[in-house]
């Protein structure tokens, strides 16, 4: 489940590297990591294989990163820099993300990565748009007993948080509402330096997840 650290070729092992350094990394290769997979996406949408929402799909497009409240970035990532922004249909579903770092900034190196997608009803109307995204929570959640992953109950059934990477200088909180999936990471360095501990990284993730949640 270390999605950032096996993205930026970090293993289990580097666990006594640099935070600094991590997130520095993490900074451009999440970006590039993020683009490329929504242009895939938005080619996916462009060979018509794309459906849109059902009258009964509570949300018909993935909110934009309007959506995510600016006070929350700011405390969270000194300096922020908005790194990417994209939003583009994909099969059966409509999927937006957007990244802020402070990476380069005069702050601790941090990162705030958020991606919505709106599960749609499929083409045969077998599948509801709502159970599409109750299916990828579960395909999301960690398999085993990952330490430090456990439920988040305040954000809904099926909710969960766990490490985002080896060093636990980072969180992942992924939770749903309706058939709209929402994946927060947050991460990077204190503000004395040094790697963010994993409470303080859930804490924050799950702050968002909160109030993002609530402005939905």
């Amino acid at each position: 489940m270390d999605r950032i650290g096996q993205a930026l070729g970090v293993s289990g092992g580097d666990r006594g590297g640099s935070s600094r350094r991590l997130w520095a990394a993490a900074g451009a290769g999440v970006i590039l990591m993020v683009a490329g997979a929504v242009t895939a996406g938005l080619l996916w949408g462009r060979s018509e294989l794309a459906v849109g929402a059902d009258e009964a799909d509570t949300y018909a497009a993935a909110p934009g990163c309007s959506s995510v409240p600016r006070e929350d970035v700011r405390s969270l990532v000194p300096d922020a820099a908005l790194e990417t922004s994209r939003h583009g249909p994909m099969d059966d579903a409509d999927s937006s993300t957007c990244v802020w770092t402070s990476v380069g900034s005069q702050g601790p190196p941090r990162s705030l990565h958020l991606d919505f997608t709106a599960h749609y009803t499929d083409k045969a109307g077998d599948v509801s748009g709502a159970r599409a995204a109750e299916r990828r929570l579960e395909q999301l959640a960690p398999i085993g007993d990952l330490e430090g992953a456990a439920p988040v109950p305040e954000l809904g059934e099926g909710a969960m948080a766990w490490p985002g990477t080896a060093d636990g200088t980072s969180a992942e909180v992924v939770f749903r509402r309706d058939n709209l999936l929402i994946q927060v990471f947050y991460g990077g360095d204190t503000d004395g330096g040094g790697g963010m501990g994993y409470d303080q990284a859930r804490d924050s993730a799950v702050t968002v997840a909160e109030q993002v949640a609530a402005s939905l």
